[in-house]
């Protein structure tokens, strides 16, 4: 692959199964893989994460966003899917993607609980737990069961997800919304995408995103 802009795809492996990996920017860019939100977080954050990542890419990244098994564009099921795999995939995309460049790992909410990836520098938006995830699964209706819009949670990933909690990383920096109480590193002025009920994005947000992931990243490379 080669040449910079986007997307372009490629292909990582996971118990010898191949997944979907979206790039955006220059091969030979440092190197930022994106952790997505999960569940119905993932479709309603999608085009804030995708403009990050390009404006990640005008400043010289190649950022990176894998389909986790069973979402996206992923050929498996999802009810087939298990939470031990969608870790080994969040290791596996980051194996694929590491070049002499020094890793960053951009995970967002529920991503954060999949991000522990070693020898890489850590960046969380907005981290949650996973019970509090699945408590809004449950109220949505999308926990069990199967054929509706969405994702639905199958017992194979709910019990994973219950009692996962992000993992102590270093280094690591924590970003939250201005309106969120929680502890973080710094605070951004911004909607909380993921309630929405419909996918959005906010220019506002992703160029603040941009401005942060950026200066992180040098802090951490220097």
């Amino acid at each position: 692959m080669s040449g910079a802009g986007g997307p372009f795809y490629d292909r990582y492996f996971v118990e010898g199964r191949a997944e979907w990996l979206m790039r955006i920017g220059h091969v030979e860019g440092a190197p930022v893989l994106f952790i997505p939100p999960l569940f119905e977080e993932m479709n309603r954050t999608r085009a804030l994460v995708v403009a990050v990542m390009r404006g990640l890419a005008q400043e010289g990244f190649c950022c990176w966003l894998p389909d986790l098994p069973g979402t996206g564009e992923s050929e498996r099921a999802l009810e087939a899917c298990s939470w031990d795999e969608w870790r080994e995939a969040a290791l596996a995309a980051s194996d694929r993607v590491r070049s002499g460049e020094p890793l960053l790992v951009a995970s967002l909410r529920g991503g954060a609980l999949l991000d522990d990836i070693p020898q890489a520098a850590h960046w969380r938006f907005s981290p949650a737990e996973g019970r509090s995830l699945l408590r809004d699964l449950d109220r949505s209706g999308l926990t069990g069961g199967d054929g509706a819009a969405g994702y639905r949670l199958p017992p194979s990933l709910a019990s994973g997800l219950a009692g996962a909690s992000p993992a102590e990383v270093v280094p690591c920096r924590t970003v939250r919304l201005a309106v969120d109480p929680k502890p973080a590193d710094t605070k951004l002025d911004g909607p909380a995408l993921w309630r929405r009920s419909e996918p959005a994005t906010s220019s506002e947000l992703a160029q603040l995103m941009v401005s942060d992931l950026t200066d992180w990243a040098h802090e951490c490379a220097s």
